[in-house]
């Protein structure tokens, strides 16, 4: 009686620091912010437009800066936004010219280059991802006013 109890003992202690391993594995497994913001740019650079949405939180918001308007809301309206932007017609790749990482925000300023409806394409941005849980939860696009 005294074996099975002692054998029971161990191995609810052994499955509770098997858990505990298993719970610190998947904090650990959590992609930090900048690789967040690459995934997005090898996603988007990828055409691969589920890659872009993992990369984004379901309620994710995007503004422009300045004025703080909300210019996107939502993986919908993510996702129509990138098939725009991968559409049949449109061939950009996304250049990291510089990376600003300061814990959970990463700010990229990014060269677009391509052509979209045969013609060519080349323009920079700046985009500011704020990112949480392995996720962007918010976005911010300066604009020239």
């Amino acid at each position: 009686m005294r074996k099975s109890f002692i054998t029971g003992a161990i191995a609810a202690f052994l499955l509770s620091v098997g858990i505990a391993a298993s719970a610190q594995t998947v904090q650990t497994a959590q992609k930090t912010p900048e690789q967040v913001a690459q995934a997005l740019v090898d996603a988007a650079n990828a055409r691969d437009l589920d890659g872009i949405l993992k990369t984004y939180a379901a309620d994710s918001t995007a503004y422009a800066l300045p004025s703080g308007e909300v210019i996107l809301k939502g993986h919908e309206a993510l996702r129509k936004k990138f098939e725009r932007i991968l559409a049949p017609g449109v061939k950009l790749k996304v250049e990291i010219v510089n990376r600003i990482v300061d814990g959970k925000y990463v700010i990229d300023k990014e060269k677009i280059t391509g052509t979209a409806d045969g013609k060519p394409v080349e323009f920079y941005g700046t985009v500011i991802y704020e990112i949480v849980d392995g996720l962007i939860r918010r976005e911010w696009y300066p604009r020239q006013e």
